[in-house]
C-alpha cells in the first residue's frame, strides 16, 4: 500500500513538473522589418503575437497576448535610424527616452516618484520604469512598464500592460527583450 501511494505521489510531481516545463517553455519569434533584417525574440511559446504596420515602410509594432487566460497585453515597437548612415540612438537618448515616459504617467501614477532603471540588453543598452494606476476603469490594466533598449541599429520602445498576479509576465517580458536581436535579411 505504501508503494502504491509513493508511485501515485511520484506521478502527480512528474506531471506538475512536466505542467510547468510547458507553461514556461520560450521559442524564438522573428518579425520582418522592411529594409532592416530581423527581429528577433524568444518569448513564451504560450504568447500570441500579431505584427500591425500603418505603411510600407514604417516601423511595425508587435503586440503579444496569452492564448488563454489572465489578459496582458505587450507592445513592442522597432525603430530603426532615419538615415543609412545614422547612427543608433545613445545611451543618454534612450534614457531621455523613457524619462519623457516617466513625466507623462506621474499625473496618474499611484507611486508619488517613479524610478528609470537602467538594464543591459544582449547589443546595447535599456531602460525602462514601473508604475501602478492610481484609478484603473474596469477594463483597463493595472500595472504598466515601459521603456526601451537598443537591439542592433533598432530602438525597440515596450509597453507591458499587466494586472495583480502578473510579475511573472513582466519578468518574462524583460528577460526576451534583454536577449532580442536583429539579424540581417538573408
Amino acid at each position: 500500500m505504501h508503494r502504491i501511494k509513493l508511485s501515485v505521489s511520484l506521478l502527480a510531481l512528474l506531471v506538475a513538473a512536466t505542467a510547468v516545463a510547458q507553461a514556461s517553455s520560450t521559442a524564438p519569434r522573428r518579425f520582418t522589418l522592411p529594409d532592416h533584417g530581423q527581429f528577433v525574440i524568444q518569448v513564451p511559446t504560450d504568447w500570441k503575437g500579431e505584427v500591425s504596420q500603418s505603411g510600407n515602410r514604417m516601423p511595425p509594432t508587435i503586440t503579444f497576448t496569452p492564448a488563454s487566460g489572465k489578459p496582458f497585453h505587450i507592445l513592442m515597437t522597432a525603430i530603426w535610424p532615419a538615415a543609412r548612415d545614422q547612427q543608433p540612438q545613445s545611451r543618454d537618448q534612450l534614457r531621455a527616452t523613457v524619462q519623457r515616459g516617466v513625466d507623462g504617467a506621474k499625473t496618474q501614477a499611484l507611486e508619488k516618484e517613479l524610478r528609470v532603471v537602467e538594464f543591459q540588453g544582449r547589443s546595447g543598452p535599456g531602460f525602462y520604469f514601473s508604475a501602478t494606476d492610481r484609478s484603473p476603469k474596469p477594463d483597463e490594466y493595472k500595472f504598466l512598464t515601459q521603456g526601451v533598449v537598443r537591439v542592433g541599429e533598432l530602438s525597440v520602445t515596450f509597453t507591458i500592460l499587466t494586472n495583480d498576479g502578473q510579475d511573472a509576465i513582466v519578468k518574462q517580458a524583460l528577460d526576451a527583450l534583454k536577449s532580442a536581436t536583429q539579424e540581417p535579411t538573408a
